[in-house]
């Protein structure tokens, strides 16, 4: 009898927790129905110490006049920066995002002190990204952004996107930021900025 009673204490408490965890996941589930979840890991997320700060301008979807700045603190930097490579998910341009390359800049600075523009050499697109020993990947796009001086190391800089053409549906996006210097062959990951596109009221 009391084992019976056990069981069914022991049932009660797993419905229990079950209704509980849908109760607090519910609203995650919702978005991501509403807003597509290309791009977005629901469980877990991006490593707080590679999280990267951003600032989104006219985040609504459609518009062709969205501004991005994306952050890069001093910190993250060890070494001199010659080139930048951004990978953003495919499902950006699949929902006629569009990124304006020759609107690209650089600037020093942080997104509450905009300093000096870095002059940038060549900007390029790719739909097709290597990375590393792994396969061509067809899930990302690349923009790659070479500068015509070197950022120095420990030095905060942004990323801006001037112009964007926003997806047609709201979308989170983790943008990948990595990082070369001079004469290396492989970049290395610098962080990612978990961005709400689209989503502004």
């Amino acid at each position: 009898m009391a084992l019976k009673q056990l069981i069914r204490l022991g049932l009660a408490g797993l419905v229990i927790s079950a209704a509980a965890l849908v109760g607090l996941s519910a609203p995650t589930l919702a978005q991501r129905d509403a807003y597509d979840s290309d791009g977005v890991n629901v469980i877990g997320g991006v490593e707080s110490r590679y999280r990267l700060a951003y600032s989104l301008d006219n985040n609504t979807r459609r518009n062709t006049r969205a501004n991005y700045l994306l952050e890069v603190k001093g910190e993250k930097v060890d070494a001199a920066v010659s080139g930048l490579i951004v990978t953003i998910p495919e499902a950006f341009s699949r929902y006629r995002g569009r990124v304006d390359l020759e609107r690209i800049k650089v600037h020093y600075g942080r997104i509450d002190n905009v300093g000096d523009e870095i002059d940038v050499e060549e900007v390029f697109w790719d739909d097709r990204v290597f990375s590393g020993a792994q396969d061509l990947s067809e899930e990302l796009d690349k923009i790659e952004i070479f500068l015509a001086e070197d950022i120095p190391a420990d030095t905060s800089f942004l990323i801006e996107f001037e112009k964007v053409r926003n997806p047609n549906r709201a979308l989170m996006q983790r943008l990948n930021l990595q990082a070369f210097s001079r004469g290396e062959e492989l970049p290395t990951y610098i962080g990612t900025w978990e961005m709400l596109i689209g989503y502004e009221d």
